[in-house]
């Protein structure tokens, strides 16, 4: 098996046909055929079917393509960091986060950040809560901000927020006139969700389930901005974090308490396997800085994450 083999595989894979596989590569099909045939041999199994004329992935195939992509996200890594190195140099921090923590945060992180280091770059980006952990932990992010559903290995994490979930809803709503939501409150009532990977999604639809009441789910974003737009054009109500509706002024919507308390626990993670750099624990303290008063308040964290603060600055 060499690493041709593997890119004349996943040309197919990714293309859909040899043909396109061999003008992407930019060798001749019978080449890529060649490819493909040592491929199997060194595997062990088909890695297609050839159906009328068509390659169709065979099951083992899906199976190992799975792996093969992993494996080329690691390489496009690798690409992309010495890319930014040879354009940047080292002076550059990356910051993933799931949009819940709201903008006003990361911006103000930023602005703090850059007056410490004019001459380094901040990457900022927003992700899926899955997706900021796969990227902290593949190495494509330095700093990550979101919910944490498993443990990584070699990573630091730091209590960002908890606040409880809020019932946002429009003005003109119903159930605005309500001083505290409950789920009898919402049976049968239009709902804009997150998407069914979402904590929040998932405890809702437990607690509707377990008191008998109808989870009425009209339309699910896996973005906050987009959900709270949603809800205050009137389509419906949804559960969110306090701190996503920060800076949205334009965004007419009001919150109300939900009971049962929903928890929303936000972690910041950085790798310490690997030393972080200065840069990297300095945004990490303004990330933390930038949190709403009351919550850095009541994390209770050391400054600079035990490291003195003109020691990062």
């Amino acid at each position: 098996m060499n690493i041709r083999q593997i890119e004349a595989f996943r040309a197919i894979m990714r293309s859909g046909s040899a043909s396109r596989a061999a003008e992407t590569m930019g060798i001749t099909q019978p080449a890529v055929s060649r490819l493909i045939a040592e491929l199997e041999k060194a595997v062990g199994f088909p890695l297609f079917d050839r159906v009328r004329g068509r390659l169709e992935p065979t099951e083992q195939c899906r199976l190992f393509y799975a792996d093969v992509e992993r494996t080329f996200v690691g390489l496009e890594v690798l690409k992309h960091t010495a890319s930014q190195i040879r354009e940047r140099g080292p002076g550059i921090v990356r910051v993933a986060n799931m949009p819940g923590i709201g903008l006003p945060v990361v911006a103000r992180a930023v602005t703090e950040f850059r007056l410490l280091h004019p001459d380094v770059v901040v990457s900022s980006q927003l992700m899926s809560t899955a997706d900021v952990w796969t990227a902290l932990g593949t190495g494509q992010v330095d700093i990550g901000v979101a919910p944490k559903e498993t443990d990584l290995s070699g990573v630091e994490y730091r209590h960002f927020s908890g606040d409880a979930a809020m019932c946002a809803m429009s003005p003109r709503h119903r159930l605005a006139t309500k001083e505290v939501i409950t789920p009898a409150d919402l049976d049968n009532v239009e709902y804009i969700a997150h998407t069914p990977a979402a904590r929040m999604r998932r405890a809702m639809a437990e607690l509707m389930e377990r008191d008998g009441y109808k989870f009425n789910v009209v339309a699910e974003t896996p973005m906050c901005m987009t959900l709270l737009s949603m809800i205050s054009s009137g389509v419906g109500v949804g559960l969110v974090n306090p701190m996503s509706v920060e800076g949205l002024g334009n965004v007419d919507v009001v919150l109300r308490p939900f009971k049962p308390t929903l928890p929303l626990n936000f972690f910041l993670g950085y790798r310490v396997d690997t030393r972080p750099s200065r840069y990297v624990l300095s945004m990490a303290q303004c990330l933390l800085d930038a949190r709403p008063t009351g919550e850095t308040q009541s994390s209770g964290e050391q400054p600079a994450l035990g490291v003195p603060r003109q020691a990062i600055a």
